[in-house]
């Protein structure tokens, strides 16, 4: 009774103000790293697709959650990223009891028939190996450095959100600095704190232009005629990825993909689109566009 005591207390206070990645759903490893912070009264996350909030109160080994949670809404590409979302919405409401393993502090959530595990801390981002990276948790703007220490001078400021190119990653005496670049017609080099960096997703490097891979496509409209047009394309480490379709008339679409299943994030007039996936392509209708793509485009083959 005292373990058990001592295990409750110190599930409570640590649920009380920290962070988790959830790694399983019941039982089923996770996908893109959906995660958990308790914090104030309240929690927040995200499902792997879309961030959610809520108010939340840990108690006598009990989180009880708002009746519903506040949540974007971008759509989740494919049929394991939705399920993995519904699941974990389906969780979190209510009362879900909360039960820490003191041998290697993992904590599960069971409720409403969904058991997830959470282990401490939130995923790391592969800064080193990205080649883009874009600014991050500052108020206004991060001091980029002339060498990898803070004893150096600033030689400019890079605002939040700002896409860098990184040039590297180094440990130094304090913290890892990264090399960075600036992607505008300045040039400037100099170091950043890596802390502050994050990985540029490729949604965020399509819409910048800054892509892997470019080429040409069909695209067709209303009445059947069709020509090729210019796209440029931005992976991730995993297959998924962006894609940014040049239309006639200086019009762009912006798609993201996983697989084969295609969904819009952003377009000159239209944010919704159909699909048709055929043996050897993925036909996509915006509004009065049709573009053809081909399977071993979205998948890199």
């Amino acid at each position: 009774m005292r373990m058990f005591a001592i295990a409750l207390a110190f599930m409570t206070s640590q649920a009380a103000a920290s962070d988790w990645t959830i790694t399983s759903v019941d039982g089923a490893a996770t996908t893109d790293a959906p995660t958990i912070s308790f914090a104030d009264g309240g929690i927040s996350g995200s499902t792997g697709c879309n961030r959610f909030t809520g108010q939340a109160d840990v108690a006598a080994g009990k989180l009880q959650l708002s009746p519903a949670l506040a949540m974007t809404r971008r759509a989740c590409l494919g049929a394991e990223l939705s399920t993995q979302e519904n699941r974990l919405t389906t969780l979190l409401q209510g009362s879900v009891e909360m039960q820490l393993d003191p041998f290697d502090d993992s904590l599960t959530l069971v409720g409403n028939g969904v058991t997830a595990r959470l282990v401490p801390g939130l995923p790391q981002p592969a800064i080193s190996s990205a080649a883009y990276v874009s600014v991050s948790g500052v108020d206004a703007t991060l001091n980029i450095r002339s060498a990898a220490t803070t004893s150096s001078s600033v030689v400019a400021h890079a605002p939040l959100g700002i896409i860098l190119r990184n040039e590297g990653c180094e440990e130094g005496s304090d913290r890892t600095w990264c090399q960075i670049r600036f992607i505008d017609a300045s040039g400037i080099e100099g170091w950043a704190a890596a802390e502050f960096l994050s990985p540029a997703s490729a949604i965020r490097r399509a819409g910048a232009e800054l892509f892997d891979q470019i080429g040409r496509v069909d695209c067709g409209t209303a009445d059947g005629a069709t020509a090729p047009c210019d796209y440029g394309l931005a992976r991730e480490t995993d297959g998924s990825g962006a894609i940014l379709i040049y239309l006639a008339d200086n019009r762009r679409l912006l798609l993201e993909f996983r697989g084969t299943s295609v969904m819009a994030s952003g377009s000159d007039g239209a944010s919704e689109i159909a699909t048709e996936i055929g043996d050897a392509d993925v036909v996509v209708t915006s509004g009065t566009d049709r573009v053809t793509l081909p399977k071993a485009v979205l998948l890199g083959e």
